[in-house]
């Protein structure tokens, strides 16, 4: 375990050096020790340490800037801050570092902390090869390699919406003013930055923590904006927008794709969160797939293949339970199949649903259908009785 030691003050930096040298974690290799943070920022990574003790009150930059910094120059590099504060530091820095150590560092306290760190380590080296994609159809989710899917945790909402954020706006560089305007409104400039800060070691722990090391968070304009770059992970959007747009044309021998890739969309863009920003790439990629499905089941009536079109509708029901014209479709698609319960159960769902979005009934051309069908079913039910 390659080990670096930050603290302005030299007594505690020894001190800390010599219990490490003790403690009864093997192979461990104590490769700097810095009073200075720009000589630590400078050297980091020709040193290539697993872990860095820092102190948080620092005299020339702050704790958690220079933790920033250096998870962006090392971003697999674990945190374990020092402090000689209580509880608002507590509370604040546990939130995003590996562990933190009260001042002055005690023996058994310090080794506890090892111990966690060499659990980390060899979890973090198990789970680098076995994640392959993020999901964003549907909710934030991760995908392995075996295709285990696993919903990713996160300590705070805040840290899961920003890393939502910046992976919607992925390869490109985002602001940090940006960033404090839309996510802080309501704080102050110092506040807000160190919110910000938290948030950044919290989605970099937790993408460490999937194994996701392909996913890195850079700071290419001086800590005044953040770049989020993907490699080596499938984004699900991006490989289902690149399947819609290389489909061949429907039809008989080419519906099998048309229906894998209608069935890929697993629901809506960050559909487990109601992201302000979110809606428009949201509402974009939902009237994609709608119109394909919609293609989808068009195609399935003209071929007089009546079940699939009302598993296609049946979907979109479920996808957008707001969209009259599915309602309708199965409506008379149910007509087809002789299925009478099937066109009330649809009526009745359509005018339950208009009544409670927009306290209206269904639309003429609707109504005119349902009664014509009523008077037709009705008719044969006295004739079949009679």
């Amino acid at each position: 375990m390659r080990i670096v030691l930050v603290d302005d003050e030299h007594l505690p930096l020894m001190r800390l050096k010599t219990l490490l040298e003790k403690s009864k974690v093997p192979e461990i290799d104590i490769v700097g020790a810095y009073t200075e943070s720009l000589n630590v920022i400078a050297q980091i990574q020709a040193l290539q340490p697993n872990v860095v003790f820092l102190d948080i009150v620092m005299p020339d930059m702050d704790g958690l800037a220079l933790g920033e910094k250096l998870q962006e120059l090392l971003p697999n590099v674990e945190i374990v801050f020092i402090t000689g504060y209580d509880k608002y530091a507590i509370d604040a820095f546990n939130l995003h570092a590996i562990d933190y150590l009260l001042k002055p560092v005690q023996e058994a306290r310090l080794q506890k902390t090892l111990e966690r760190l060499q659990r980390v380590s060899e979890n973090n080296q198990q789970m680098a090869t076995k994640q392959k994609m993020i999901k964003l159809l549907g909710g934030i989710k991760v995908i392995t390699s075996e295709g285990k899917v696993q919903l990713m945790k996160w300590r705070t909402s805040k840290a899961k919406e920003l890393f939502a954020y910046m992976l919607s706006n992925r390869n490109e560089i985002i602001y940090r003013d940006t960033i404090l305007e839309l996510f802080w409104p309501e704080s102050d400039i110092e506040k807000a930055s160190k919110q910000l800060y938290t948030a950044i070691y919290t989605i970099r722990q937790t993408l460490k923590n999937y194994g996701l090391e392909g996913i890195q968070i850079s700071s290419p304009l001086l800590n005044s904006g953040y770049k989020l770059i993907v490699e080596n992970v499938v984004i699900d959007v991006e490989q289902w927008l690149d399947q819609l747009k290389s489909l061949p044309p429907l039809q008989e021998d080419t519906a099998d794709k048309h229906e894998r890739v209608s069935q890929a969309y697993t629901g809506d863009y960050l559909g487990d969160s109601d992201y302000l920003w979110s809606e428009g790439e949201r509402e974009q990629l939902r009237r994609l797939w709608l119109r394909h499905a919609q293609h989808l089941s068009d195609f399935y009536i003209r071929s007089q293949q009546y079940a699939a079109a009302v598993r296609v509708q049946e979907r979109i029901q479920i996808i957008s339970p707001d969209e009259e014209e599915s309602y309708f479709s199965l409506m008379k698609l149910y007509d087809l199949l002789n299925n009478a319960a099937a066109v009330e159960e649809q009526y009745g769902q359509l005018k339950k649903m208009l009544q409670e979005q927009l306290a209206v009934e269904p639309s003429v051309e609707i109504e005119g259908w349902y009664r014509s069908w009523r008077k037709v079913s009705t008719t044969s039910h006295v004739d079949v009785l009679n």
